[in-house]
Formats: C-alpha cells, structure tokens, sequence
C-alpha cells in the first residue's frame, strides 16, 4: 500500500500565502483526475491549477491516498487509521500554521471529518492547531449516512475481496 502524497499544485512555496486549500479525493479517486473535466491525470485543465492561478497568495494541494474499493485494485486502511496518517502527514508539511480550507469529494469528505474528530478528541497539539485552523470544508457528493451503494457492495464483496472501507461506507455506520 503506498503512502499518502501531498501534491504541491501552486503557490505552496510562498512564505507570505493567507492560506491553503487541499483537494481530498473519494473512494477510488485520484489526486489529480478527480478534479479534472475529463479525469486526466497528465495535464493541467482543471479546477486544482484554475483555482492556484486565480489565488497566487493561497496553497493548493492536493492529497492522494490509496482508496480502492476491492482489494484486486489496490489497498486502503481503516479511516481512523488514514485520518491520522494523513494528519502526520500534513504536520510533517508545516500545514495548518495559517487558515486551512478542505475541498472534498464522496469518501474523502468522510476522511476530512474524521482528521478532524481525531485531531480535536485525541490529536497532539500540532493536530490540534490544524483543526482550529481548518475553517472550512467543501463537501461534494458526500455520504455522510453511509451509501446504500456500499451496503449492495458488501453482498458481492466476497467474491471481489472488498476492503475495510466498504464495511465503513455503510448506510448508517458508526463511522
């Protein structure tokens, strides 16, 4: 399973940037194809360099993580587990020092709410400091019940090898 990727987009390098905005992708997503029209991954026509271009004082990121459905296609780890891994991970880029915004699609919305239950009940300060910081998060397309889509998944998932984050995405899961 390969490691979470925080993609420098634009403007990450500017010390005096207001703040930073990092793209989170859903459940079988990709950091950069998400967000394109036409989910490329090679070129950059999409809202990730469109927005960076109209925001020179503000960070755009863009985070990848493994996020497979079935585990033929790859891995994923429990979100309690990816919420810390990506917190560190977001510590260890000197993140969250100035106002943070989150732009999220489907599972990574879930992701999102997770760093920041995490950061705030259990987190280090540093965790801490980038849920107050955190000052807004856009969520597209969601499930914040659960998807009755993964709950039919789950049914052909032993066929397919389902990963955890099936179980999780569940109409009405405690997660």
């Amino acid at each position: 399973m390969a490691d979470p990727k925080l993609n420098k987009i634009a403007n990450c390098d500017n010390a005096e940037r207001v703040g930073d905005v990092i793209f989170v992708h859903g459940l079988n997503g990709d950091a950069f194809g998400t967000w394109h029209p036409n989910n490329k991954t090679d070129d950059q026509n999409s809202w990730l360099y469109w927005l960076g271009g109209d925001l020179g004082n503000v960070g755009i990121w863009s985070l990848g993580y493994d996020a497979k459905p079935v585990a033929w296609m790859g891995g994923t780890m429990p979100l309690a587990d990816r919420a810390n891994n990506i917190l560190t991970l977001i510590q260890q880029k000197k993140i969250g020092d100035r106002p943070l915004l989150f732009v999220t699609h489907s599972l990574g919305g879930l992701l999102v709410k997770q760093m920041l239950q995490n950061a705030v009940g259990f987190g280090s300060p540093k965790w801490k400091t980038i849920a107050a910081q955190t000052k807004g998060t856009v969520f597209l397309a969601t499930p914040h019940s659960g998807s009755d889509w993964a709950n039919w998944f789950s049914y052909i998932g032993v066929i397919l090898s389902k990963t955890e984050i099936i179980n999780e995405l569940k109409s009405n899961s405690s997660h």
